[in-house]
């Protein structure tokens, strides 16, 4: 685990923002924002936390602190900063467990000891074809869209529901808390990466279509002096 400093500045009774620091020059080298978004995910799925934001500053969470105290948080903190592998590889292999979710929120459907029904069983129950959005050739967006409101439910459905009965579904499931909770912030962090990636691309072509249109705008412009131009040359007496 790295040997990242960490900063909790109270912003509010149960709200801080969190900074950090590396301590040698590798800190260059690293995207802040994949950082922020890393962290504000792998925070956000804590239990006792509200809301976790990755923000220019940081990232501004929102807590209960009768749940989850700020050494928790920085703990996350430098978990989400030690993963070795990359979004992109996490995500895929998020994607592969897919199926097993799926199956894992139908099974809880069978389940008499388990109430209220956790909402990502209901509309897996209710499906009448396969998960058609996980299969190859669907855009990765909306894979994880698809996946992303059942870990959301399962997640809360692990901490709410009796422990013994959570622990045998996971373990049939070949799954466990940790894996569940890693999956959903890796799913959170998929979704805060294609928005900011949608956010950057939308900036850069309004950008540049204001650069093209200026351009236009200038060659007009010095089309029409070139012309009056002409036609005061045309205009001279003899």
């Amino acid at each position: 685990m790295p040997a990242v400093r960490v900063w909790s500045e109270e912003l509010a009774p149960g709200e801080v923002l969190l900074t950090w620091q590396w301590p040698d020059a590798s800190a260059a080298e690293r995207d802040h924002a994949a950082d922020r978004r890393a962290i504000a995910a792998t925070i956000g799925v804590r239990p006792g936390v509200i809301a976790a934001e990755a923000t220019e500053d940081g990232v501004r969470v929102t807590f209960d602190p009768a749940q989850i105290g700020k050494p928790e948080l920085a703990a996350a903190l430098r978990i989400a900063l030690a993963q070795e592998n990359d979004l992109r590889t996490r995500m895929a292999e998020t994607l592969k467990r897919a199926p097993t979710y799926l199956n894992l929120a139908r099974t809880l459907t069978l389940d008499e000891r388990i109430s209220p029904l956790p909402e990502a069983a209901r509309a897996a129950a209710t499906r009448r074809t396969g998960p058609t959005a996980m299969v190859p050739g669907f855009s990765l967006v909306s894979r994880i869209q698809t996946l992303l409101p059942v870990l959301r439910s399962l997640s809360a459905w692990s901490r709410t529901a009796p422990p013994g009965v959570v622990d045998e579904h996971l373990t049939h499931a070949g799954l466990t808390r940790e894996l569940l909770d890693s999956d959903l912030a890796t799913t959170q962090e998929a979704i805060a990466y294609a928005r900011d990636y949608v956010t950057q691309t939308t900036g850069r072509l309004a950008r540049r279509a204001s650069a093209l249109a200026a351009q236009a705008t200038q060659a007009s412009r010095q089309y029409i002096e070139q012309r009056n131009q002409q036609r005061t040359q045309q205009d001279e007496p003899l």
